[in-house]
């Protein structure tokens, strides 16, 4: 089962890489909320070592090239790395990215064992064990390191609608959304070594909502407060910490 999940997901993302730089198109009021709560949770400093699973089209890669980090970014799909490759060729911080064909459950080719942080963004419904990752993250981590991952909530039935109408997007692939429960995910990383594990959730609106209205970012901030509805938000940002 672990190797077909990971063959199904190689394949799926080898054929779809070309597709990235409509995907991933960034410049939208959605992205930038994301990312700013994402980079918010990793708080990405001058110099450190980041570790990156799932860099696939380069989303968060690049804004933690631009903060001044050392990233390793590591991707299961050739192709996303090809892409990766030309998507960072004029960067200015090239020089400060590596890129690894690898598996987040076994990092096997990721040479270092000292990084400040490692970080995914929607990764961790891809895998087929969420436990082996966090592992994986520990033993990379130096002392007092960190692990952010911005993941979809299954709590959020938005999640379910957009993967039966969206005719690029295949539940065998996405499937592991309903492994990611907020509860089962920190309990991977605390029994894989990490501190106790925080979740804190992002986006009540859909994506079209924040492009229309970009007041929304102030309403959202309200509703964050009402504990029963914020745990539906759309995604999950987790954080946990090396002793």
């Amino acid at each position: 089962m672990p190797s077909d999940w990971q063959d199904v997901q190689r394949r799926f993302y080898d054929a779809t890489a070309d597709a990235y730089d409509e995907n991933f198109q960034q410049a939208n009021p959605y992205f930038a909320f994301v990312l700013d709560r994402f980079l918010e949770a990793v708080d990405p400093r001058r110099g450190e070592r980041i570790l990156e699973l799932g860099a696939s089209g380069g989303r968060f890669t690049v804004p933690l090239l631009d903060r001044g980090c050392r990233v390793t970014a590591v991707d299961i799909s050739r192709r996303s790395i090809e892409y990766l490759e030309r998507l960072t060729a004029g960067h200015p911080e090239r020089g400060s990215l590596t890129l690894v064909e690898d598996d987040a459950t076994t990092l096997s080719r990721v040479r270092g064992r000292e990084f400040d942080a490692v970080v995914g963004g929607h990764i961790l419904h891809h895998v087929p064990d969420v436990r082996a990752v966090a592992t994986r993250a520990l033993e990379r981590l130096g002392a007092g390191g960190r692990a952010v991952f911005l993941e979809p909530n299954p709590w959020n039935p938005q999640w379910y609608v957009h993967l039966a109408m969206h005719p690029r997007r295949s539940w065998r692939v996405e499937r592991g959304i309903v492994r990611v429960w907020p509860g089962r995910v920190c309990r991977g990383f605390e029994a894989a070594g990490f501190r106790a594990c925080r979740v804190t959730t992002v986006g009540c609106f859909p994506p079209f909502v924040h492009n229309v209205f970009p007041a929304t970012r102030k309403l959202e901030g309200w509703l964050a407060h009402w504990p029963p509805l914020a745990r539906t938000f759309t995604l999950n940002v987790f954080v946990a910490r090396k002793a």
